[in-house]
C-alpha cells in the first residue's frame, strides 16, 4: 500500500518544557528515605492535563478512510487542550471509554466549578453524524416508538415525509432514514429528547471513534482511575534518580539496549528499550535501586527524547511522523508515553512530558497506531535523589 498521501507536520524539535505543571494534582509517595510527588489519578482528568506544546496535523487519504470506517484526520495548535486533540478511538484500548454511557459518566465525573447550561444534543458530538437508521442500530428499542415520542427524529422526518413508528418511517422513507442528524438544529433538543440515549454505551454508535473526548458531556471530568479500564499507577516499579547528565553526553558502544529503560513502543503496547547511538548526543537520567548495585534498575539510563528519536507505531499508521517518536516508556499504560524532555545538570532536575498517538482498528484487522508524537504535554519533574516512577513498561 502506498503511504505517500500521509501529510504530517512533524515536531520540529523537543525543547525543555517551560509550561507549569504546578496544577497537576499529586500525592506524596515514599519508599524508605526516598520520596516523590506521584500523580493523584483520582483527581487527574483529561481536563486537568496541561495543553499540548507543539502543533501538528494528520491527513488520512480517502482510500484509508473507507478502510478504517471513519476519518481520524485532525489538526491541532500549540496550547490546545488534550481533550480536543484525542479521539475516543485513539485511547480505547487504554481506558475502554467506549464502554461508558452518558449516565455512567455523570456518576463518576468530578464536579466542576464552571456554570454550565444543560447539555443539548449538539453538545453530544457523535450525534451529528448519526442517521435514523444508525440510531436504531445503536438503540433497537427506538424502532417501536412513535415519531412523536422522539422529537428530533420527528423533526427530521417531517421535513422529508414519514410518520407512524420510527421503523415504519425508516421503511417508508429510506432517503430520510439515511440523513444525518446535523440536518436539524440539534441545539433545540435536550439529551433526553431521545429516550434511552443516556444509557447507551458510546461504542454502540456509528463512528464513535472519531468523537473527541471533549465532545462527550462530562467525559473530560472523569478521573483516570475511574475509567472502565483504570489507569496503571506506575508505582509497581520505582527507581531512584541518582544523577542527570546533559547534552555533552554521547551514546557509548559499550552501553547497549540493556543499559536503558527508555525506548520504542512496539505492537502489543510494550516498551522495547533502545540505546543511544554511539557518538550521538545522549542526555539522560541515571537511576539507582533500593537494593543497591544488585538491583535491576541500578545504573540504568532514561535517555532524553530531545536527544533521541526512535522507531514508533505499527501497522499502516506507523509511517506517520517519519515513523519516529521521542524515546521514553509506557509508565502508566498505553494511553500516553512518558518522555524525558530535558535535564538541568546544574540544578540536578529532569523534566518530563507526555506524548499521545492516533490509533484505528479497521474491521477484521489488527489495530494500527501512529508513533507517539502528539505533545509534549508537560508532566511532573524529578530532582536528583527523588523517586522515579518507571512502571512496568506495558
Amino acid at each position: 500500500m502506498k503511504l505517500k498521501p500521509f501529510l504530517l507536520a512533524a515536531i520540529a524539535s523537543l525543547v525543555p518544557l517551560s509550561a507549569s505543571v504546578a496544577q497537576t494534582p499529586t500525592i506524596d509517595y515514599s519508599q524508605g528515605l526516598y520520596k516523590t510527588a506521584a500523580p493523584d489519578w483520582s483527581k487527574i482528568t483529561w481536563d486537568t492535563l496541561p495543553p499540548v506544546q507543539q502543533p501538528g496535523f494528520l491527513k488520512i487519504p480517502e482510500n484509508l478512510i473507507s478502510v478504517f470506517g471513519y476519518d481520524p484526520s485532525r489538526s491541532w495548535t500549540a496550547g490546545q487542550k488534550v481533550d480536543s486533540v484525542v479521539m475516543l478511538g485513539d485511547a480505547d484500548d487504554a481506558f475502554k471509554m467506549s464502554a461508558l454511557s452518558l449516565k455512567s459518566i455523570s456518576t463518576v465525573a468530578l464536579p466542576t466549578t464552571a456554570t454550565t447550561t444543560k447539555p443539548t444534543l449538539k453538545d453530544f458530538g457523535l450525534i451529528q453524524w448519526q442517521t435514523p437508521k444508525t440510531l436504531v442500530k445503536a438503540m433497537p428499542e427506538l424502532s417501536n416508538l412513535s415519531l412523536l415520542e422522539v422529537p428530533p427524529l420527528a423533526d427530521l422526518f417531517s421535513k422529508n415525509g414519514g410518520g407512524g413508528t420510527i421503523s415504519q418511517a425508516i421503511s417508508s422513507n429510506p432517503q430520510a432514514a439515511d440523513l444525518t442528524l446535523d440536518k436539524i438544529d440539534l441545539s433545540k433538543y435536550s439529551l433526553d429528547s431521545i429516550p434511552g440515549l443516556d444509557k447507551t454505551q458510546l461504542g454502540k454508535f456509528k463512528s464513535w471513534q472519531q468523537a473527541y473526548v471533549n465532545q462527550i458531556p462530562k467525559l473530560s471530568q472523569v478521573p483516570f482511575d475511574k475509567m472502565p479500564q483504570p489507569i496503571s499507577s506506575g508505582i509497581d516499579v520505582v527507581g531512584i534518580a541518582s544523577v542527570v547528565l546533559g547534552t555533552a553526553e554521547k551514546g557509548d558502544v559499550k552501553a547497549g539496549n540493556n543499559y536503558f529503560v527508555s525506548g520504542s513502543v512496539v505492537r502489543g503496547d510494550r516498551t522495547l528499550t533502545v540505546a543511544c547511538p554511539p557518538d550521538k548526543e545522549c542526555s539522560y537520567l541515571e537511576m539507582g535501586d533500593f537494593v543497591g548495585s544488585e538491583g535491576s534498575l541500578y545504573g540504568k539510563r532514561w535517555a532524553s527524547g530531545s536527544s533521541q528519536q526512535v522507531k514508533g507505531g505499527y501497522g499502516i499508521l506507523a509511517a506517520v511522523n517519519g515513523g519516529k517518536e521521542p524515546t521514553g516508556r509506557l509508565v502508566y499504560g498505553s494511553g500516553f508515553k512518558v518522555a524525558l524532555t530535558g535535564v538541568n545538570e546544574s540544578l540536578g532536575t529532569a523534566d518530563f512530558g507526555l506524548f499521545f498517538r492516533i490509533c484505528a482498528r479497521p474491521p477484521f484487522q489488527q489495530k494500527t497506531c501512529t508513533p507517539y508524537f502528539i505533545g509534549p504535554v508537560p508532566w511532573l519533574p524529578v530532582s536528583e535523589n527523588d523517586l522515579v516512577i518507571v512502571g512496568t513498561g506495558r
